[in-house]
């Protein structure tokens, strides 16, 4: 086991230590993006109230639900559906960074995987919009990974220049490799426009910081 990773067993036994589920749901597709371009697979992840990417779910609490059985009150909260998740979908379990470090409040985080039909993704989609007790406040939406690269370099790229909470970005890294829903060199190809991207929107923070200091001064 990878350094830093728990089994389900290992971290329901650490005494004192809070637990956060969250599953990546996702489907296949024959869609195609302008009639072109093959979109493959459909993955959901969510804009946080934070400005924050992440994968549904949230905190739950052992002593009183299973992990499962509380990450489906989170998601009936966040979505508007109660997806039932079962022990087979729970694919890791490690600690996430604490802040402050302090053994009483460690936090380790649940990631589970469930592949969907592409009908019931657009099932939670609809209800995530229409119904969810927590769509605009907790959460601002729902959102589909792009999977593909455009001409000029967009997608996939792009959506990973983004800002995520936690380890969600290698929860997401992990499991398109895993499930074989990209290439190794698809990956590599993206991440590496990625940073370029990246450093592109830092200067562009910076101009904007400028410029911004500039007119504070002459008010």
């Amino acid at each position: 086991m990878a350094s830093g990773q728990l089994s389900r067993e290992e971290a329901l036994a650490c005494s004192g230590c809070r637990h956060a589920c969250h599953v990546m749901l996702y489907c296949d597709t024959e869609t195609q993006l302008f009639g072109r371009i093959p979109i493959r697979h459909i993955i959901l992840m969510q804009m946080r109230f934070d400005g924050l990417l992440g994968f549904p779910g949230g905190l739950v609490n052992p002593q009183e639900e299973t992990l499962e059985a509380g990450l489906s009150r989170e998601l009936l909260e966040e979505m508007g559906v109660a997806l039932p998740i079962s022990v087979d979908d729970h694919v890791d379990a490690c600690y996430a960074p604490a802040f402050p470090p302090s053994s009483s409040s460690r936090l380790i985080t649940h990631f589970y995987v469930r592949k969907m039909d592409e009908e019931q993704i657009r099932e939670v989609e609809r209800a995530a919009a229409s119904t969810a007790t927590d769509h605009g406040l907790e959460v601002l939406g729902m959102v589909r990974v792009p999977l593909y690269t455009t001409k000029g370099g967009g997608g996939l790229a792009s959506f990973l220049s983004h800002s995520f909470i936690g380890n969600a970005r290698s929860q997401l890294l992990d499991s398109l490799l895993r499930l074989n829903l990209v290439t190794p060199k698809e990956l590599h190809k993206a991440l590496t426009h990625s940073l370029k991207i990246h450093t592109h929107t830092a200067d562009d923070l910076k101009a904007a910081l400028t410029l911004t200091e500039a007119n504070r001064k002459r008010l």
